[in-house]
Order: structure tokens, then C-alpha cells, then sequence
């Protein structure tokens, strides 16, 4: 949950806990949209107020209450471990951390040597479990910062996307000493033995049986054309579905030092231009070959992907080996559009503003913070104008938060 304060949280969570196993506070999303009204990593600068979210919700709603937070200081553990508490001894069930601090970009590594100690040191004098976060794209990364830390469990984001499988349940150490991965296992084996350093762990260790290599893995092109047939199932937005494409076949999130370790070739020769002329579901099905769909859970009879006429894609495949995914597959004929601005069968071309965040995003970046400092350092522009400007843009937001509020009170009066 994104919440700036108790009594909103409270409102919140009062209409989903039914539903749910426990109610989870973001403290540590950076962005502008969450932090400018005083959520994620705003609460961070602010123990009181995320201190009384966290009592809030846990003297109201009967399930646990966690939060996810940051760490506060790059080499400093003890402001990140005396917020940790602080929630803790409000109420808080369960504590996760992310080893990055406010500011830090994506492509920056993980601060896993303080992160390490920030666990350490709760572990020693609080209960709750406590969850790490942070560049953990391989089972090998894996073991070692719960080797290391203690702690209880890991949160994965974008190392999911690289490669989801990495969620399957692999076997145990050993059992990867066989003839053919015994001596794989030599690289993490001498890690463990000799305590290197935790930044070069994170630079050079990615070989080996729990690598991204690894042969508990499934392909990566696997994974993208079965999340594909899950968007046909569930009919999810076109738009949607080429945003996470696109964000599985990139890297342009991953910490530099990583980079050359992600493999980024496709067996059909994928590339992200590709995905960014799609404007459908069949759009997406055809470009990476998708042959098969999965049925609905309930569903009486197979559903076939799209529906209507299916003279676009005639498919004549074998059917998929149904283990490889752990799903039931079908070949099927497909034709599924799905989308919200099909006019008289011309799409509209109205999602382009993504598709350079993906093909070029360096540039994007750039161009994007050029733009803002030539509004500010234009000598056509006075002191006292962008004064002006800045004031403006803030009564503006104000009057925004107002109208908001305004909007929420009369929702709820009827």
C-alpha cells in the first residue's frame, strides 16, 4: 500500500483485508508521484508520522502489518536499524530493506555490506522477520545474502522479469554435485570458504550450477511467450503487456557491472523495436511465435485465444511439451486484438510515448533533463520569473490536492 497517512491507510485497508493476508506500507518507492504527496521514501525523513501508519493499521485491522523501507545511509547502518525499530515497536509484524538509499539509480550496485549489517544487527535484538531486497538475480546471489545477513526471506523485482523461473523450487546444493555441475559449483564453493569481499561476490560470481545459467533456470524466450499466452487468457491490456515485454527483454535497469552477464539474444532474433511496433495481443502472439494457450482455471472447454475470425494466424505447430511450463498447453488459431482504440480496424497510434523510454533510453534520459535545465538556465528567464514559475507550479498542486480531497469527501458522503 502507497499511504501518507494513518487515517487514509486505515480507509484503505479497511475495504481489502478481507481479502488479503496482510497489508505491506511502502516506505521506499523514490518517484516523484509517490514522494510528492508524502508517501514511500518521504516517510523515510519522517518517523512519526510513518510510525503512526504503522500503530493505525495495526491496532485496527486483525491481520499483520509490515513495511518496506530503505536504507538510510550508504555505510551507515544505525539510521536505517533505529527506523526499523521504531516501526517494529509500533506495530510492525515483519520489516523488509532495500539496500539502495534515496537517490541511488538502478544501474548502481546494491550496498549489500551495509544492508548485511543493518540484518545482522535487528536479528540480534528484534523478532519480527526481517526481508531483503536488492540485485538478487541468481540463486547464487541468493544464498549468499542469506548466508551472510540471516535473514528470513528475499523480495525479488526486476530480477523476476529477467527471468521469472527463478521463483521454481530448485534442488538443494548438493544435489548439484554430479559429474557434469560438480565442478560449476567450484566458484560459489571458494566464495563461501574464503568470505571475499561482498561487492566483488556481486561483480564476479555468476557462474555455476546457481548462475544465471543454471540448469534449474527455464529459457528466458520460454518464460516471455508464457507470459504472453497469460495475457490472452486474462485479456490484458495490449498496451500493458508490451510494457512488461519490453521491460523482460531489457536491460537498461540492471547495475552496469552486471550487464554483461544477461544475455539478451533470442533464439527468433526478438528485439525491442519489434515489440514497440506491436499495437495487439496478436501483435505480441506473432512476433515471438506464441503457439499455445492456457486454459482458464474453471473453464469447462479450452478458450481459445481472441475470438471472432482466426484467419490472421493459422497455427500448425506440435503441441509444447506441457511439463516445461507446468501449464496444460494447446495449439490453437489466434486473433486477438483487445484493444480500446481499434477504430473500424485502424489502431490508433496513441502509445508511442513508451517506445523511446525502451529503444533509446539513455538518450531519452538525456534529452528529458536537457529540456528542464534549458527552461531554468534560458537568459530569457529572469531570477524573479522562475520565481514566479515555481510558485505557480506549486499553488497549482495545491489546488490539484484540494480539488482531490474535495472529490474523495463527496465520494464518501454518498
Amino acid at each position: 500500500m502507497g499511504t501518507g497517512e494513518g487515517h487514509l491507510a486505515l480507509e484503505a485497508a479497511e475495504k481489502v483485508f478481507r481479502d488479503a493476508d496482510g497489508i505491506d506500507v511502502n516506505m521506499g518507492c523514490p518517484k516523484k508521484f509517490s514522494v510528492s504527496g508524502g508517501m514511500g521514501s518521504a516517510l523515510l525523513s519522517d518517523p512519526k508520522r510513518a510510525c503512526d501508519i504503522i500503530s493505525t493499521l495495526s491496532r485496527n485491522i486483525p491481520k499483520p502489518i509490515s513495511a518496506k523501507i530503505r536504507l538510510l545511509d550508504d555505510t551507515d547502518p544505525r539510521p536505517t536499524i533505529e527506523f526499523a525499530k521504531s516501526l517494529i515497536a509500533s506495530g510492525a509484524t515483519a520489516i523488509a530493506v532495500h539496500g539502495r538509499i534515496v537517490g541511488d539509480e538502478s544501474h548502481i550496485p546494491a550496498r549489500w555490506e551495509t544492508l548485511v549489517e543493518v540484518v545482522r544487527q535487528l536479528k540480534q535484538s528484534e523478532s519480527v522477520p526481517v526481508i531483503v531486497n536488492g540485485d538478487l538475480y541468481t540463486r547464487a546471489d541468493i544464498n549468499e545474502l542469506k548466508r551472510r545477513s540471516g535473514c528470513d526471506g528475499i523480495m525479488l523485482a526486476r530480477p523476476a522479469l529477467y527471468n521469472v523461473s527463478l521463483f521454481r523450487r530448485g534442488d538443494v546444493r548438493n544435489n548439484g554435485n554430479n559429474s557434469k555441475n560438480g565442478a560449476n559449483n567450484q566458484q560459489i564453493d571458494s566464495a563461501f570458504e574464503n568470505e571475499i569481499p561482498l561487492p566483488k561476490f556481486q561483480s564476479q560470481y555468476h557462474e555455476g550450477y546457481y548462475g544465471y545459467n543454471s540448469p534449474l533456470l527455464l529459457p528466458r524466450s520460454t518464460m516471455i511467450q508464457e507470459y504472453i499466452a497469460q495475457c490472452v487468457r486474462y485479456k490484458a491490456h495490449p498496451k500493458n503487456a508490451k510494457y512488461v515485454v519490453c521491460e523482460m527483454m531489457n536491460i537498461r535497469r540492471a547495475p552496469t557491472e552486471r550487464a554483461p552477464f544477461l544475455n539478451m539474444n533470442y533464439p527468433g532474433g526478438q528485439t525491442i523495436a519489434d515489440i514497440c511496433k506491436c499495437r495487439t495481443l496478436d501483435d505480441l502472439v506473432k512476433v515471438w511465435d506464441v503457439r499455445w494457450i492456457i486454459p482458464m482455471p474453471d473453464a469447462s472447454a479450452v478458450t481459445e485465444i481472441g475470438s471472432g475470425d482466426t484467419k490472421d494466424i493459422q497455427i500448425t505447430c506440435d503441441v509444447v511439451d506441457s511439463n516445461s511450463t507446468g501449464a496444460e498447453i494447446f495449439t490453437t488459431p489466434c486473433n486477438n486484438s483487445n484493444s480500446d482504440h481499434d477504430n473500424g480496424g485502424v489502431l490508433e497510434d496513441i502509445h508511442n510515448y513508451d517506445d523511446r523510454y525502451f529503444l533509446d533510453p539513455d538518450k531519452f534520459r538525456k534529452e528529458r533533463s536537457e529540456a528542464v535545465d534549458a527552461a531554468f538556465s534560458s537568459t530569457a528567464w529572469t531570477k524573479s520569473q522562475k520565481s514566479e514559475a515555481l510558485r505557480v507550479q506549486e499553488d497549482e498542486k495545491k489546488i490539484d490536492d484540494k480539488g482531490h480531497m474535495a472529490k474523495r469527501k463527496k465520494l464518501m458522503n454518498d
